[in-house]
């Protein structure tokens, strides 16, 4: 049970606070509806942040812009943007103004920019490139003014000053303390107030209320006093009988009323006929002669917003029927703050036509009874901020104007200007021009026929050089220009420039054109050139290949050198290996002994008797130890060298001694030792031990000993080819 009571308040509390919060933004709603915009702002933040909706956004986007808090603005109408993809083309339009009052020209150009792309506007978008235009044409003529605010300013609103004989009349907020709030901005109502002309220099303590007949607890503001001073135009809320009168919407209107100067004193305050209930007039102004009334008003069948109205005055204060000044001066936005000069221009303050922010001034002169085109009066009276109640004296050069532009006091605040250029809007011009010349002999051209073409290729205008080979075109900025020279006995040259927008600046376009007898001649010599370079080509690609075998032929006879001494290095280190393996093998086995540069096996004699070759039975036991070392030295080869006695011919000795020699291999053969590495030799006498003079002169021994066999190691290393057979038995 306690659970669902629990369950059941907080249901209560959820549905309570549903209800408070939309009771909330209903207030707001009502509040902003009324215009009470600064009341309205922080239900709004509040209600935002526990819901966002489209509408909501844009009620609290549209508070700050009417506020002036331009930066909040900015944010919260590019979150419609963002957010909700928006449309609503006056959305976009606040959205630019906010950023202009920000500085952000470019950024506020481009928001409209692709708005209108987006939604396929062409000719807003043509119409958006003239107005850059314009406006660039008129920011080029710079600072106009020398403009100074008034030391009566305060951090409340200022507006709508004239000099009124030795005073200066303008619109305040109220001075008294604890007056009524007006809850669009939250400061005081509007009185007219004087101060005196030799004061300038004091604050507002010295500036009085004009008078009590006029000035109510409601809005009293812009002014026009007729040329007589006896009669005085000025805005009104609303009032009848001392109240506050509304329209349907609670919404108080303003009205223009008269009063009329009796003595010291205005009296006789009255509403004029062509007010209402139902929509505003407001800012009279009078015409130099008092009989034409301009008025600001907000009526049905105009062109937008508040536009720009005019009345005759007739005699006893009779008025002709409003008539709107038509297309050339209202737009679909806000025109207002109309004034009269001495010589019947008109200014005014507008946000319809072309501005750098918000409200700016704007003159338009008659021309059989219309008023023309207006023009921006240029910077710096007008910003990015809302410039306005522009009033100038009957010389057209000092005035008073009133602007809410951030570097003031607070709110709007006055400012004395004096006009020290004139109004020159021209569209930015700058200059092509150059000098042709010979680019052989670097001298002027004369007479060569210089063409210019736009960006799309198309003929604009042409000229011929002058006697110093000079010309010059004036061009429009931003743009792109083609620039062609021609003459006769000349190859033809051109150049594209890009003008940009420096006013009055010279791009330079000199050319230099190229005579065809001088072009013959330089492409002779660069068909000569290009042969002889051909032909050092050919050489050098000759003498590159001679190199390039010179170089392969060295290389390989390095590599060939290198290989040769490596091979050697591998002989000289193998028979190194080999001498030092044969010396092994000599130390090792005693049967085997070196004898000077010869190595032999030892074995006791081995003699064979006269004239024989037989082997005695000594013999072949002796051979049977020749035997025995060669299978325990199987790579070793031998030499049997056979010799005999000087007894006999050299012939018969040396067959002998070949015979004696083959009969002690076949015995070693048939030993088991293969025949290739037996060598039987037989060398006769001719290699004696013992050397005899005479055959007498030995004696026998010496004979025998000369009938000798030696057995020679001549190879160390001997492989078989096949597998040596058994020895016979």
């Amino acid at each position: 049970m306690k659970q669902k009571i629990l369950s059941y308040l907080f249901v209560c509390t959820l549905f309570v606070a549903h209800l408070s919060a939309q009771d909330e933004v209903k207030r707001a709603n009502d509040l902003f509806h009324r215009t009470y915009y600064m009341d309205a702002i922080p239900l709004y933040e509040e209600a935002l942040l526990h819901h966002r909706s489209q509408p909501l956004v844009h009620n609290l986007a549209d508070c700050y812009y009417h506020t002036f808090a331009m930066e909040k603005a900015a944010k919260w109408y590019q979150y419609l943007i963002d957010t909700y993809q928006a449309s609503d083309p006056l959305l976009y339009f606040r959205l630019s103004e906010a950023l202009k009052a920000m500085g952000n020209l470019e950024e506020a150009y481009k928001t409209l920019r692709d708005h209108y792309i987006a939604t396929g506007s062409n000719e807003k978008l043509s119409e958006l490139t003239d107005i850059v235009t314009y406006l660039d044409n008129v920011a080029a003529i710079g600072k106009r003014f020398a403009i100074d605010p008034l030391a009566l300013n305060t951090s409340n609103s200022e507006f709508g000053a004239q000099q009124i004989g030795n005073e200066l009349w303008y619109t305040a907020t109220k001075k008294a303390e604890n007056a009524k709030t007006y809850r669009w901005n939250n400061q005081q109502y509007l009185d007219l107030y004087t101060h005196p002309m030799d004061s300038l220099h004091m604050d507002d303590s010295v500036s009085r209320s004009l008078s009590t007949a006029i000035n109510t607890r409601l809005h009293e503001g812009a002014f026009a006093l007729s040329p007589d001073g006896k009669t005085l135009y000025f805005t009104r809320n609303n009032l009848k009988k001392g109240k506050r009168q509304t329209d349907e919407h609670k919404i108080s209107n303003l009205k223009i009323y008269t009063a009329k100067l009796e003595g010291n004193q205005w009296t006789n305050v009255t509403a004029l006929p062509f007010n209402s209930d139902s929509f505003s007039n407001e800012h009279p102004a009078l015409n130099p002669e008092g009989t034409q009334l301009y008025f600001a008003s907000d009526r049905p069948g105009g062109f937008g917003g508040f536009d720009l109205y005019s009345v005759s005055i007739g005699p006893n204060d009779t008025y002709g029927p409003p008539t709107n000044l038509g297309p050339n001066i209202n737009t679909d936005k806000k025109e207002q703050f109309p004034f009269i000069g001495a010589d019947h221009t008109l200014y005014f303050s507008s946000n319809g036509h072309p501005g750098f922010g918000s409200l700016d001034v704007f003159k338009s002169t008659p021309q059989g009874g219309v008023f023309q085109k207006p023009d921006n009066l240029g910077l710096p009276l007008n910003g990015g901020f809302d410039d306005f109640s522009f009033v100038i004296d009957k010389a057209g050069v000092n005035g008073y104007f009133a602007s809410n532009r951030p570097t003031g006091k607070g709110s709007d605040d006055l400012y004395q200007f004096k006009i020290t250029k004139p109004l020159l809007i021209e569209d930015c011009q700058q200059y092509i021009a150059g000098t042709i010349t010979d680019r052989t002999t670097t001298t002027p051209l004369e007479a060569a026929l210089i063409t210019l073409l736009d960006g799309e290729g198309n003929q604009i205008d042409s000229l011929k050089t002058s006697s110093s080979g000079s010309f010059k075109f004036p061009v429009a900025c931003g743009q792109k220009y083609t620039v062609k020279a021609q003459k006769e006995g000349y190859e033809d040259n051109e150049k594209i420039l890009f003008t940009d927008k420096v006013r009055q600046a010279t791009k330079d376009a000199s050319m230099t054109l190229y005579a065809d007898e001088e072009r013959q001649k330089a492409e002779q010599l660069a068909l000569e050139a290009k042969q002889e370079a051909e032909k050092r080509r050919v050489e050098e690609e000759k003498r590159i290949a001679a190199a390039e075998v010179a170089k392969k032929k060295k290389e390989a006879q390095i590599a060939a050198d290198l290989l040769a001494k490596r091979q050697q290095e591998a002989e000289e280190q193998a028979k190194r290996e080999k001498a030092k393996k044969i010396e092994a093998i000599i130390a090792a086995d005693d049967r085997i002994e070196k004898k000077e540069d010869r190595t032999l096996l030892k074995t006791p004699e081995i003699h064979f008797d006269y004239g024989m070759w037989y082997l005695r039975r000594e013999t072949r036991e002796r051979l049977g130890q020749v035997v025995v070392t060669l299978k325990e030295n199987p790579s070793i080869v031998i030499e049997i060298g056979s010799h005999t006695d000087i007894r006999g011919s050299s012939t018969s000795n040396r067959e002998l001694s070949q015979r004696r020699a083959d009969a002690a291999k076949e015995f070693i053969v048939k030993q088991g030792i293969a025949a290739e590495r037996v060598i039987a030799k037989g060398y006769g006498e001719s290699e004696p031990i013992v050397t005899c003079p005479k055959t007498v002169t030995c004696t026998e021994e010496d004979h025998e000993w000369n009938r000798r066999c030696e057995f020679e190691v001549v190879r160390w290393d001997y492989q078989p080819k096949n597998k040596v057979s058994e020895p016979l038995r």
